[in-house]
């Protein structure tokens, strides 16, 4: 008799895990199409086809639903650093690796890319929510993951020994990302220029190449 209470435990446990899945990915197609703030409550639980005592239920508000939805393409992105992290090169080759992978994920989820920059203004920052830990959590990861990088480049030579890596780790990060993430205005000066993004990115890589793995023209010897 206990295991059955524990089989049916377990598949109303499932249960509410498949439903839960299903409002969000509902939420996701509603925050993709018209952004967070003018989405409503509302709207998603229409969209998820669940009546909003149902919504309430599982996500005590919009903003909870958006780190939800957040979540799933932050765990994309952890992956890919930490897959890049593995090949089997330099640690240079490995930095420019999550790099490239950050491109790379720009490109095949731009929408996941576009609310994970959304999330990191400051309305965002202040939260005990499960998924905004794990958010945290996670990118936090990222930035280790690089850091570990860098270690390694200035150990086998390949990156510059006068660097702190914990610094150009959130200098390469925030370039990197701010670069992928455009004003509209300048958007359109490069476009009128003939420079495509991946131009672009390509001349980014480009310059940081030296900042890398060469010593400051104009710093100390070390």
């Amino acid at each position: 008799m206990g295991e059955l209470t524990m089989s049916n435990i377990s598949r109303r446990e499932r249960e509410k895990q498949k439903r839960r899945q299903e409002i969000i990915d509902a939420a996701e197609k509603v925050f993709f199409t018209k952004g967070y703030d003018k989405v409503t409550m509302d709207e998603i639980a229409q969209k998820a086809e669940v009546n909003k005592a149902l919504l309430y239920y599982y996500f005590k508000n919009k903003e909870t639903l958006f780190f939800a939805v957040n979540l799933q393409g932050v765990r994309i992105l952890h992956e890919i650093y930490v897959r890049c992290f593995n090949i089997d090169t330099d640690g240079y080759g490995k930095v420019k690796a999550m790099l490239q992978g950050l491109f790379d994920f720009s490109r095949e989820y731009p929408e996941y890319f576009r609310i994970y920059c959304y999330s990191g203004t400051e309305r965002f920052q202040m939260s005990d929510n499960e998924d905004a830990q794990e958010i945290v959590d996670l990118s936090t990861g990222m930035w280790r993951i690089m850091v570990e990088a860098i270690l390694e480049g200035i150990a086998d030579g390949t990156i510059r020994k006068d660097l702190d890596p914990v610094e150009m780790s959130i200098y390469l990060n925030i370039m990197a990302t701010n670069a992928l993430n455009l004003d509209f205005s300048f958007q359109m000066v490069l476009e009128a220029r003939g420079i495509s993004r991946e131009k672009y990115w390509e001349d980014l890589l480009s310059f940081l190449n030296p900042a890398l793995t060469q010593r400051s023209a104009w710093g100390p010897e070390k």
